[in-house]
């Protein structure tokens, strides 16, 4: 098996599971963004917030015990943002249906308000760990 074809699969897991327990992922949503009630835009946007997060944690310990958990995280909230996108059902607040293009855009968008986060947290004397450690148990694992 390809790992295109793997990380398809794996994609398609996490949405299955997705659908199929909306109330237990509505609960583990960021506290660091709000919900619109729009299910595929508001899990695609956590998604990518998930993959900024863990971004920003890999660059701040790149040699973190849990680089690999950190980089399945990426690898697995980049592919399932694409796998939500290419399904046609994220339509955003205007009511335009997202595509994949607008993935690059939503990850520096995502990038940026997470920088925003830390640094509010920072000077609250607080540390984005709570946060990593959600988007580690939602994508830093093996889905097949």
């Amino acid at each position: 098996m390809t790992r295109s074809i793997s990380n398809r699969i794996a994609c398609l897991a996490l949405a299955l599971a997705a659908m199929s327990a909306p109330v237990a992922l509505a609960q583990d949503f960021s506290p660091y963004f709000k919900t619109t009630g729009r299910g595929a835009y508001d899990l695609y946007n956590d998604t990518v917030l998930c993959s900024a997060v863990l971004e920003r944690a890999l660059e701040a310990e790149p040699e973190s015990e849990q680089l690999p958990l950190l980089e399945k995280g990426i690898d697995y909230t980049v592919n399932f943002a694409l796998f939500l996108l290419e399904t046609g059902d994220v339509v955003d607040m205007s009511g335009a249906i997202l595509a994949p293009d607008n993935l690059p855009i939503d990850r520096r968008n995502a990038r940026a308000d997470w920088q925003a986060v830390l640094i509010s947290l920072e000077d609250e004397g607080e540390t984005p760990d709570a946060e990593i450690a959600r988007c580690l148990r939602l994508y830093g694992h093996d889905w097949e």
